[in-house]
């Protein structure tokens, strides 16, 4: 996979949809995004402790009120407490995934070139958890009520599968999807392990029926759904 750059702003529209533009730090095999809002702006996911220092550094340029957690995975939620502390920010998670986060599950390959990654991944990824920290909203519905109050302009989705809280943004034309779609590789793929794999595919298929411009994936650069749209429709038919 090419290196990818620490920072970079990405325009998603020739006029400004609500967002603006996608603006995300991606180091490391990790991408963190900041969505503005009217009474402070949001992190969505915090990474893991090796790009901590570096994602702290960046996110002071902004006004972090909010850490969004797509879901309870080390590699999204690691940072939690520290990035909430540090910028006395509230963090909101999914309901689904509060009984998961400092805990692990069991994960299945999305396909058979993955099985010995994933084995690797199940007995690493259960020896630790993340730092512990306090879910300060719950999410438990789809829709902009929420994010009304918080101050953005968007909507939760709730896209079941590589966990059942795995919970995506959508803002204007971009869906920040978390790992329900992903371009870990330099490319754009379905994501490579998911704990529930019919739930992962009903997911894909409604990414298809919102069918954004862009996909804010958690691994990887941002991807244009055209190109995305070709890999899930050839999973999906497999």
């Amino acid at each position: 996979m090419r290196p990818e750059k620490k920072q970079r702003y990405l325009p998603v529209t020739d006029k400004d949809h609500g967002c603006g533009q996608i603006v995300y730090h991606a180091f490391r095999g990790t991408t963190i995004y900041i969505v503005r809002g009217r009474n402070g702006d949001m992190m969505i996911d915090t990474g893991l402790f090796h790009v901590r220092r570096a994602v702290r550094k960046w996110a002071r340029q902004y006004n972090v009120k909010y850490i969004f957690i797509t879901h309870a995975h080390a590699d999204h939620d690691w940072n939690a407490k520290s990035f909430g502390k540090a910028f006395g920010a509230k963090i909101l998670l999914n309901k689904r995934d509060l009984g998961l986060k400092n805990n692990y599950q069991t994960l299945k390959p999305t396909r058979k070139k993955y099985a010995f990654k994933c084995f690797q991944l199940n007995i690493t990824g259960s020896l630790f958890s993340s730092p512990r920290y306090k879910v300060d909203i719950a999410i438990e519905r789809e829709g902009g009520a929420l994010l009304e109050k918080l101050g953005f302009d968007g909507e939760f989705v709730f896209l079941p599968g590589h966990t059942r809280g795995m919970t995506a943004l959508l803002c204007g034309d971009t869906l920040y999807c978390g790992d329900a779609f992903t371009a870990l590789f330099g490319e754009a793929e379905i994501p490579p392990y998911a704990m529930d794999i019919k739930g992962m595919k009903r997911s894909l298929e409604k990414i298809l029926r919102i069918s954004p411009k862009w996909l804010a994936c958690g691994h990887g650069l941002p991807v244009k759904m055209g190109d995305a749209r070709k890999v899930i429709e050839r999973y999906l038919n497999e």
